[in-house]
């Protein structure tokens, strides 16, 4: 569990209300599982699995090393027109996906920088653009918009982990990190 003094003061209870504020402005509940394709196309974010990207160039080796599944996850990044877009592999599972894009989508809310040739460089090689103090903001927040602090109290009265993982569709290491960060132990017992 990151340390909460890296986090600016205030930046936890902003980020566990944007996840109920994006359902909100969606028309769901803040029970409810928050799809990050929705949410994407919500704040107008587009996102393009890694074979959108390269659908003209299958034998480029940026191709190989991005569509594998232990090497990349997914990337936020400024296009040609200097406007955010998201990349991600879909050959991962449907849970991992969705907290890919949540996690990418954290960056971007945030304002998250990188300088558009750098990150097309990373892209071209396969390399992570990575400030550590980002990275640990778009966890807590990706996972805030994928399941609220309300949505797992509620879920672990009722369910596993397991079965919130795919309620939520999320991985269940984002469910364990969800429990463990958001102080839901403290305030009541859960099932395991």
């Amino acid at each position: 569990m990151p340390s909460k003094s890296l986090f600016p003061r205030g930046f936890m209870a902003a980020a566990e209300r944007m996840g109920e504020q994006y359902r909100t402005e969606l028309g769901i509940s803040k029970f409810d599982p928050l799809d990050a394709f929705a949410l994407a196309k919500h704040i107008d974010i587009p996102v393009f699995s890694v074979e959108d990207a390269y659908k003209d160039n299958f034998q480029d080796p940026s191709y190989t090393l991005l569509s594998d599944t232990s090497k990349f996850h997914a990337m936020w990044m400024p296009n040609e027109d200097g406007d955010r877009i998201i990349i991600h592999n879909a050959n991962q599972s449907k849970n991992r996906q969705q907290s890919n894009i949540m996690h990418e989508l954290a960056h971007i809310i945030r304002n998250h920088e990188i300088p558009t040739a750098y990150a097309i460089l990373c892209a071209d090689f396969g390399l992570h653009c990575y400030n550590p103090i980002h990275e640990q903001e778009a966890k807590y927040l990706g996972g805030c918009l994928q399941i609220t602090k309300p949505g797992l109290l509620w879920a672990l009265k009722h369910f596993t982990v397991e079965e919130i993982s795919e309620r939520y569709t999320a991985s269940i290491e984002m469910v364990n990190y969800r429990i463990g960060v958001s102080g839901v132990k403290k305030i009541r017992g859960y099932r395991k």
